[in-house]
């Protein structure tokens, strides 16, 4: 979700058309405020940018380190969660994600103004640039869904209920084509050259994910924990190591609906990006052909589709779907090369 660990041309001190953004003095003191809790003396607080947020959290240079500040948007009970399943993975040796810092107490954990501030360590490094990073990528995202099988709930139906969740997007796209198609703009001729396209891709999905013999693997999953939130500017490249960053959604899901998400959202589309990704996953975990009929089901759904018909059905501006127009004949590419992956027919 957020640019929050990136190199440091990317991010660390935001700029805009003035200059270097500025931290007012109140909020100075604030922050110097919550790093004394944790035993902290600030040298250098630099905010950081992410996609969504103009500032999304702080790069604090200290006495003691580097460290990422962060005002945590939520209950105390969900960062609790979140504390917890960090701890626990890195308590399984499951060491690619940042270490979280405790308070003087002892607390994950400050609060001040009504608001809650966790803080991390700051991991250095760069992009994924290289087959070998994405397939590396993949075998950190097949280690964790592993390792935390042993943290989860026997049952699970994490998979049916997105299927659920997604199939209610489908609907709600189709009631609203008439009027999207209508629009005498871009989008609306955008919508009236693609339209059956995203209607049979999702037909399609539907029909696969009914299959008997897949429905009996849906209701035998096993729930894992799952990131919630890989993309690229969350994945840091460091000294041949790969680490994951912004773990605030992470919680028990669907390990075939994080591969399908991770697939569109790091890839770029890219075959090679693709299969180093799949390949390192299956070097720790090997799928059935039932699970790359899922997979590529999930994959072939037109979810960004989807989504930019809502935000434009609301009147939203949307950077979302000159993105999904750029690349829409890229993520065909991608669906025909996971088809034959999927039936075991690689071209």
């Amino acid at each position: 979700m957020h640019t929050l660990h990136q190199q440091m041309s990317d991010r660390h001190r935001m700029t805009d058309k003035r200059g270097p953004v500025k931290i007012d003095t109140a909020k100075m003191r604030q922050l110097n405020a919550i790093l004394m809790q944790y035993g902290l003396r600030a040298n250098e607080i630099l905010p950081c940018s992410s996609h969504y947020k103009k500032i999304a959290g702080y790069r604090v240079l200290t006495d003691k380190g580097v460290f990422f500040l962060k005002a945590f948007r939520g209950p105390r009970a969900r960062l609790n969660r979140v504390y917890a399943h960090n701890t626990w993975l890195q308590r399984a040796n499951f060491n690619h994600l940042p270490e979280w810092r405790l308070t003087i107490k002892g607390r994950h954990a400050a609060e001040t103004h009504g608001r809650l501030y966790y803080i991390t360590e700051w991991l250095e490094g760069s992009a994924m640039g290289s087959e070998q990073d994405y397939e590396k990528l993949g075998e950190v995202l097949a280690q964790l869904h592993r390792v935390s099988r042993r943290r989860c709930s026997a049952q699970s139906a994490f998979t049916a209920l997105e299927i659920k969740r997604l199939q209610r997007h489908h609907g709600m796209f189709a009631r609203h084509l008439r009027s999207m198609r209508s629009q005498n703009n871009d989008f609306g001729r955008w919508v009236r050259k693609k339209e059956e396209r995203c209607l049979a891709l999702a037909e399609e999905a539907w029909q696969t994910l009914r299959l008997s013999s897949v429905q009996r693997n849906l209701r035998m999953e096993k729930p894992v924990l799952i990131h919630g939130d890989v993309t690229r500017p969350n994945v840091i490249v460091r000294s041949g190591e790969l680490y994951l960053i912004d773990w605030e959604l992470v919680r028990q899901g669907s390990r075939y609906y994080e591969i399908a998400k991770t697939l569109s959202n790091v890839t770029h589309f890219s075959t090679p990006y693709i299969q180093a990704f799949l390949s390192g996953y299956e070097k720790h975990r090997p799928f059935t052909a039932e699970e790359r009929l899922i997979i590529s089901s999930l994959c072939r759904l037109p979810r960004e589709a989807w989504l930019t018909v809502e935000q434009m059905r609301l009147g939203r501006r949307t950077a979302l779907f000159n993105i999904l127009r750029k690349t829409w004949n890229a993520r065909m590419k991608m669906i025909k090369w996971l088809d034959s992956w999927a039936t075991g027919h690689r071209s």
